[in-house]
């Protein structure tokens, strides 16, 4: 395997660029293992009395009341956010967490060091293929939602997110030792989860139209905080996929390129996205990753973006406009594949591989921005597009135009304001990163992909004969009224909906809800049967309407 390739060439970024969070010092006290042990077991000590939890629910609680509670995975998980945790000096958990206060100063919030605690119990002996220990993982998902600049609950519910499926704890567990939000992106990721599942024994990806409606279903789900996480999920899982047999490396990955990848690309997170196409680029074609990655660490000239960059910074102090960074970056790997391969190119024949990236104060100033460029290089002509004026979908915004170098070489040049740069890398989570205070943060983020609900009616998915399809129904609609599509020739048949047993065929269904249907041979014709038939009876007339 060739050398890895950096994602761009820095020159002088301004430290502007960057929201320098809150109490950033603190940071640096857990920047080794002793002392924020040390911290960590001060900080628990504070926290060790955390209000009284009640193991009983309350009378009108929908939620039932399930088995698990009383599994040892619940029993240490309650013990353990009771207690605050064990810091032991060397304890591998406690340098687990003081390895992630090290990079985000969110891990010392009070909510998220029970959620840690609670992660560390029910996953307790629980190791991945790899060998490591499975909270490794929790960990690590939650930090790349703090890198997003996600709020407590949500780092929160990064730790918890297997917990449900792995650990055996339950939702009223969770909604009672945390709080009803948090439950809520668990079980929300758990159904995520639960769709991935089917998608991937259905091999769903191989077939583009049912991927592009199950991305739909993961948009419009009820909170989309719960995508983020589970995308967060799964480039982690993606950057450990080594440990894994070959086999199931190409089915992940091919999954992961055909409904996660794009999904990050609706969602405006472009940095997670070419690290999904990278990664899977790599598992499903190896060879041609490695021949790609060495020419172009051949091909890619340094030294002409070192100099085009410091260039341009001179033009930018000489006429006196502000810029947060000027700095190098080169197209990601799986683009120039993907391009190389759609348009019949050769590496050289791509215009976008060099790049240089300007953020400026404002949105006039990016046009004043690409006025000095033009002066400073010859513009090839047909290569600009402004996604300032006219946005992408994702709402992606940006000023590019591409030039010719001294060395005869193509460069793009992308000129963008600071939060038009934050949108490009965050997408819908970039508001986390300008947005002060926590609620602030949150209390618009289930409106964020409201667009999604208003252009779909609402999607389920439904199970026939092992097979998976994702169906598009009506507001209102019911179990009958899906069961009239069903292609089952006069089979009498046993409904489950989302794994329980259905017992009222006029049920209302919601979006993402999963309907499994299993041919059974009764003795005798029930009504349910009898109702069937005269569905089926109807079935071509209903399917051609």
């Amino acid at each position: 395997m060739p050398p890895s390739i950096t994602c761009s060439v820095k020159c002088r970024p301004h430290p502007r660029l960057a929201p320098q969070p809150p109490a950033a010092a603190l940071e640096l006290l857990a920047a080794r293992c002793a002392p924020a042990a040390a911290e960590l077991r001060a900080a628990s000590t504070r926290c060790r009395s955390p209000p009284s939890l009640s193991l009983s629910r309350s009378a009108d609680s929908a939620e039932p009341r399930a088995p698990c509670r009383g599994t040892p995975s619940a029993r240490r998980a309650r013990a353990a956010v009771a207690a605050g945790g064990d810091d032991g000096d060397g304890d591998p958990p406690a340098l687990m967490l003081a390895g992630a206060l090290s990079r985000y100063a969110i891990f010392r919030d009070d909510l998220v060091r029970r959620a840690f605690f609670a992660a560390e119990a029910a996953h307790r002996g629980q190791v991945r293929a790899s060998g490591d220990p499975y909270l490794e993982h929790c960990v690590e998902t939650a930090a790349l939602l703090a890198e997003l600049g996600a709020g407590p609950a949500v780092v929160a519910a990064g730790l918890l997110h297997d917990t449900v499926d792995d650990a055996g704890l339950d939702y009223g567990f969770i909604s009672e030792q945390f709080d009803a939000g948090v439950a809520d992106l668990v079980k929300g990721v758990s159904n995520l989860s639960h769709f991935s599942k089917l998608a991937r024994r259905n091999d769903t990806a191989s077939r583009m139209d049912e991927a592009d409606r199950l991305r739909i279903v993961f948009l419009a789900t009820e909170d989309a905080r719960a995508v983020l996480i589970k995308l967060a999920d799964r480039l982690h899982n993606m950057r450990t996929l080594d440990s894994l047999p070959r086999i199931k490396q190409q089915c992940f990955a091919k999954e992961t390129l055909e409904i996660f990848a794009p999904l990050a690309n609706q969602l405006g997170i472009l940095n997670w996205k070419e690290q999904l196409e990278n990664l899977c680029f790599k598992y499903l074609h190896t060879d041609k990753f490695d021949e790609l990655s060495t020419n172009l660490l051949e091909f890619y000239n340094r030294d002409m973006i070192t100099a085009a960059t410091r260039r341009l910074e001179q033009a930018l102090d000489v006429r006196g406009l502000f810029y947060y960074a000027v700095y190098g970056r080169h197209k990601s790997i799986y683009s120039i594949h993907s391009k190389m391969a759609r348009k019949k190119l050769a590496m050289d024949e791509i215009y976008d591989i060099h790049g240089v990236r300007v953020i400026v104060k404002n949105r006039s100033d990016c046009f004043a921005a690409l006025e000095i460029v033009h002066h400073l290089w010859p513009r090839i002509p047909g290569k600009f597009k402004d996604y300032i004026s006219s946005p992408k979908t994702n709402g992606y915004q940006s000023l590019h135009t591409v030039v010719l170098t001294k060395e005869l070489l193509p460069l793009e040049i992308q000129i963008r304001t600071r939060d038009m740069h934050l949108q490009a890398e965050f997408g819908i989570a970039a508001h986390w990163r300008y947005k002060e205070g926590v609620r602030n943060r949150s209390s618009s983020v289930p409106g964020m992909v409201e667009w999604v609900r208003k252009v779909v009616t609402f999607l389920v998915i439904l199970l026939e004969n092992e097979k998976m399809s994702v169906q598009e129904l009506p507001k209102n609609s019911t179990i009958s009224d899906l069961l009239k599509r069903s292609a089952n020739y006069g089979m009498p048949l046993r409904l489950r909906l989302n794994c329980q047993v259905v017992h009222n065929w006029n049920q209302e269904l919601k979006m993402g809800d999963v309907l499994e249907l299993i041919p059974s041979t009764p003795c005798k014709y029930g009504s349910h049967t009898r109702d069937f038939h005269q569905m089926f009876d109807h079935r071509l007339a209903v399917s051609q309407s």
